[in-house]
């Protein structure tokens, strides 16, 4: 089955990316090209340990390659934690051509986390969920090592931040043009959907 659209098949190593991603790209695919649309898969997990190893990056590659519609693109999403994000996206991208040279395939790595894009788009969620009316960004959010607890610690006494039950519904708040500005793996990611569109 051939989509006549681009069609975009994630690949995440967290139990919050795999609810929240689709959502995310589904949201910034027409926020970056007017009027464009692309099919976006649900997320397959695989967890990051298990990413950087051939064998299982390449069974996860077979199983998602094969959905219907047929993907035109796979996007692999990782944190880069303290490790280096391009060193990362290299070994991901490498692993990958080893088993699926065929497959169209970018990997994005978050520097630090995901959760530092939320901080770069911090104005966005601004009286969402408990957070302050007056949240602003923090001045280098990918520099921050803790933005889950950066998140807590703006939330009502009563409140934690939790990956699974807040970054689907952050995701459709962050301000997005903010993230990509301060936050240069998110315009990484931004740039990679731009070439999946074209």
């Amino acid at each position: 089955m051939t989509s006549p659209y681009p069609v975009i098949a994630p690949v995440v190593e967290g139990h919050g990316e795999e609810k929240a991603l689709q959502g995310l790209l589904h949201r910034l695919v027409p926020h970056l090209r007017e009027g464009a649309y692309a099919h976006i898969h649900s997320a397959h997990r695989l967890p990051r340990d298990q990413m950087l190893k051939p064998e299982p990056l390449a069974k996860s590659l077979t199983i998602v390659t094969a959905r219907q519609p047929r993907p035109t693109a796979v996007l692999v999403l990782l944190d880069a934690d303290d490790d280096c994000a391009v060193n990362l996206a290299t070994q991901v991208r490498d692993l990958a051509r080893k088993s699926h040279a065929h497959v169209p395939l970018t990997a994005v790595v978050a520097v630090r986390e995901f959760e530092a894009w939320f901080l770069a788009g911090a104005r966005g969620l601004a009286g969402h969920m408990g957070l302050p009316h007056d949240l602003t960004p923090p001045p280098n959010p990918e520099s921050i090592r803790g933005a889950k607890e950066w998140l807590s610690r703006r939330m009502p006494t009563s409140s934690t931040y939790q990956p699974s039950a807040h970054q689907p519904s952050f995701v459709q708040h962050f301000d997005l043009d903010a993230a990509r500005h301060t936050a240069p793996s998110f315009d990484k990611l931004c740039r990679e959907v731009l070439r999946f569109l074209d």
